[in-house]
């Protein structure tokens, strides 16, 4: 099977393992990881003495610039036949769809600064894994790299960043979120979606990229 070319990431009827791994591909898509690591940031020692409204602000601002906005240009690429699927299984029905998903991000950079003025190397991590969308992006039009791991290598950034510039050390938290990188890596493999080499490097990009600033702002 040619790995490169297959867009049916479903899987075959009646397949209980397919239908698990499509499932964590969909809850754990590159679109929702902003948010979730919003939702645990707002709930560290550092956010949890901001009012209850500004913390809620900051995750449904989140959830509007790097979920809602990113998905409706693909919903609607979708309606129209330009995209094959919700997970944009073909490389080359990708660029367009990255490329709005790159303006929203910067969108939501900007919402933290200014907005939700956040500490400046939170924002600088925003900003990281805005570029990461299109570092992606180019490296797409050549090898389909995997956004899924690109995603949880920057939702996994986020947090170890923020952990180190606040020196935290929650031990139980860092298990749970490389057990489920792991997940997610095992389950674009098991899709035939992308190659080990795809993953490993679409998580590095999106680790480095978002956990690099921590040094420098």
């Amino acid at each position: 099977m040619n790995i490169q070319n297959n867009t049916n990431f479903k899987s075959p009827k009646g397949d209980l393992g397919g239908w698990v791994f499509n499932l964590i591909s969909l809850v754990f898509q590159p679109l929702l990881m902003p948010t979730y690591a919003m939702i645990l940031l707002m709930n560290m020692d550092i956010f949890t003495l901001m009012p209850l409204f500004w913390r809620w602000v900051a995750i449904i601002g989140t959830l509007l610039f790097t979920g809602i906005m990113p998905a409706v240009p693909i919903l609607l690429m979708m309606k129209r036949g330009e995209v094959n699927d919700l997970f944009i299984s073909k490389k080359e029905e990708r660029t367009m769809p990255y490329l709005f998903s790159f303006m929203a991000y910067v969108f939501w950079a900007m919402f933290m600064w200014r907005t939700l003025q956040f500490p400046t190397f939170i924002v600088a991590m925003g900003v990281g894994s805005t570029l990461s969308i299109l570092v992606v992006t180019f490296i797409n039009m050549r090898w389909k790299i995997s956004a899924h791991a690109t995603g949880m290598g920057g939702f996994c950034a986020s947090i170890f960043g923020v952990c180190y510039r606040t020196a935290l050390n929650p031990v139980w938290l860092f298990v749970f979120i490389l057990i489920i990188s792991g997940l997610v890596a095992l389950a674009r493999l098991e899709l035939k979606a992308h190659t080990p080499s795809q993953v490993l490097v679409g998580f590095v990009l999106g680790f480095v990229l978002v956990f690099t600033p921590c040094f420098f702002f």
